[in-house]
């Protein structure tokens, strides 16, 4: 039921669920002849998703998020005993399709590879399973393995965890692996906004990490433009998904998942 919920909780806190609160509100103030009061939830409504869709919010917020734990180069990443790196990455072929399809956060995979083939860790531990509702044959954590393989990763390095569904999930039952293999330090490698409570969920289960940010999105510019303040469907995406993160992170918090 957690998983349910957790997918369709967030929906009521972002931009576009308040919007259609707001107007949904509005309609029925304006349907029992309210009109005034109507009104001012049409204008809430419009200054909500306005406000929420610009590069200067959009990006702001998710930057916020991001800020926590800053990706490092390279050559600054310390030497482990193994590499931990979460799922939401891929998603297996669906009809027409007949390739795994990739989202932005797919950086992980190949920030994991990078540091195999630096020599900062010998073993590569995949975490995610599929949610409840898919259809898929093979799990994620299986799909990302492939994925490895094929970026000249060696299978036999590779350990599995393919039944989780969440970040909670990742850490607890990632643990075994982390085990089996004496692992005492371990890189882990997430998204940058994902990365405070990814951390907070590993250590709460025990499993001493370093943080290796990727999928940065929010990059600083120069200035302010007019364009910053003109609503753009990209910066409404990362206000969404940046209110989406603070919510996991509250709702961690507030389960004692830290």
């Amino acid at each position: 039921m957690y998983v349910y919920l957790s997918k369709i909780l967030p929906l009521f806190v972002m931009p576009i669920g308040v919007t259609l609160f707001l107007l949904l509100v509005a309609m029925l103030l304006l349907r029992s002849g309210k009109r005034r009061t109507g009104g001012v939830f049409v204008t809430l409504a419009f200054i909500n998703l306005w406000v929420m869709a610009t590069p200067m919010v959009g990006e702001g917020l998710y930057r916020r998020v991001e800020s926590a734990y800053p990706p490092m180069p390279l050559v600054q990443v310390p030497t482990a005993n193994c590499i931990i790196v979460l799922g939401g990455v891929v998603q297996a072929p669906a009809p027409p399709r007949v390739d795994i399809e990739f989202n932005d956060s797919v950086d992980r995979v190949h920030k994991a590879a990078e540091l195999f083939h630096a020599g900062k860790a010998p073993y590569l531990i995949v975490t995610g399973g599929n949610q409840p509702w898919s259809t898929a044959q093979k799990s994620e954590a299986e799909l990302i393995r492939d994925l490895l393989v094929q970026w000249k990763v060696p299978r036999e390095v590779i350990l599995l965890e393919a039944s989780s569904r969440n970040t909670r999930e990742n850490a607890l039952y990632t643990k075994n692996a982390v085990d089996s293999i004496h692992c005492e330090e371990a890189l882990l490698v997430t998204s940058a906004a994902h990365m405070p409570r990814a951390m907070a969920a590993f250590r709460a289960v025990g499993i001493d990490a370093t943080p290796v940010s990727t999928d940065v999105r929010a990059a600083k510019t120069a200035s302010l433009t007019v364009l910053d303040f003109l609503p753009d469907a990209r910066a409404l995406e990362m206000s969404s998904d940046a209110l989406r993160e603070m919510v996991g992170q509250w709702v961690y918090e507030l389960k004692g998942w830290n």
